[in-house]
């Protein structure tokens, strides 16, 4: 008998991996939005077009390498939020339950802290899918805000890749559920180039992306592993990161945008979302200037989105993240 998406036990790694190659030491139980059931790719190449076979068809397959990637969707809880920057960004201080994230330098390391994924699936009684995949990092991640009540307001997406090392079955007894607080939008507190958009009652929409472009061939290097005959990545290091934010608010006669557009204003932005004292996250964009302002609408209203040149500030560098949550061991 078939079984359904909504039976699938969802766990990632609380804890970073000891490295790539070993399973993270504790583990939350999500929920999440997409439908997607990961597959560990077993990718296979053929001999079709050598020569001396007698013909053109494929006589042998051969294994070439093991690929995991993904996506994760979710609702911007304080828990996933810090969870999903935490491991984007790299470096994570933890300090009285506030937790401190700063990118990685790359005069230090150019590999992110590691995670397991774990996802299991029943169907009649038995496992169908128990699965872990060991040595994942974030590629991209972004934080959307919106207008709107409820919990589609304030979003966040990941998109991660693996080493392509598979336990199976996977050994992790997941725990229950769980429990995260669901931040929204109306909660946030926004103050950008020296603008209180709050205040203001203007802001509308944006989103906060971070993308370390993970350079997935080199971790194919000699000697990197190989699982069942295939390939497997023994690293997966940041390549080119690209920081981004991007905002839209309502046009007034005063709006400061395209004055600071021309002018090349520098400044900081700063956006919290709170649930309550002990969950929240603090976004702060330490030196960012205005890259373009184009005028657009928001149901028949006037607006202007705002491309935001994130730059790096020598003292306090490019992006830090605050936040506290339920979970005392991100990234740990």
């Amino acid at each position: 008998m078939p079984t359904r998406v909504q039976s699938l036990k969802y766990g990632l790694g609380s804890a970073k991996q000891a490295d790539i190659a070993t399973i993270a030491s504790s583990f939350n139980r999500f929920r999440k939005l997409n439908m997607d059931v990961h597959t560990p790719k077993y990718m296979t190449e053929t001999d079709k077009d050598e020569i001396g076979k007698g013909n053109e068809f494929i006589s042998q397959v051969f294994p070439v390498n093991y690929d995991v990637s993904g996506a994760i969707q979710k609702y911007g809880t304080a828990e996933f939020t810090l969870w999903a920057w935490a491991y984007a960004l790299g470096q994570v201080g933890l300090a009285g339950g506030l937790y401190t994230i700063t990118p990685i330098d790359p005069e230090t390391t150019l590999e992110l802290p590691y995670f397991s994924l774990v996802q299991q699936l029943n169907e009649g009684g038995s496992a169908a899918i128990d699965e872990a995949y060991l040595g994942c990092a974030v590629h991209d991640v972004k934080t959307i805000f919106n207008y709107g009540p409820g919990r589609q307001s304030l979003k966040t997406d990941v998109n991660f890749h693996g080493s392509g090392r598979v336990t199976l079955p996977s050994g992790v007894a997941l725990p229950a559920v769980l429990s995260e607080a669901a931040m929204l939008s109306s909660s946030a507190a926004i103050s950008i180039n020296g603008t209180d958009y709050v205040s203001a009652k203007t802001i509308l929409s944006g989103t906060l992306g971070w993308n370390n472009n993970l350079l997935l061939n080199p971790g194919f290097f000699p000697g990197s592993g190989l699982v069942n005959n295939a390939a497997v990545r023994g690293r997966l290091e940041i390549g080119n990161r690209v920081p981004s934010f991007v905002f839209t608010a309502r046009l007034l006669n005063n709006s400061p945008e395209y004055a600071a557009l021309i002018a090349q204003t520098t400044g900081t932005a700063t956006l919290t979302f709170t649930y309550d004292a002990t969950h929240f996250v603090t976004f702060t964009w330490e030196k960012i200037s205005f890259e373009m302002v184009e005028r657009t609408e928001a149901d028949g209203i006037v607006a202007v989105t705002v491309t935001v040149a994130p730059q790096f500030d020598a003292t306090n560098g490019v992006l830090t993240i605050t936040g506290k949550c339920g979970i005392a061991d991100i990234a740990q």
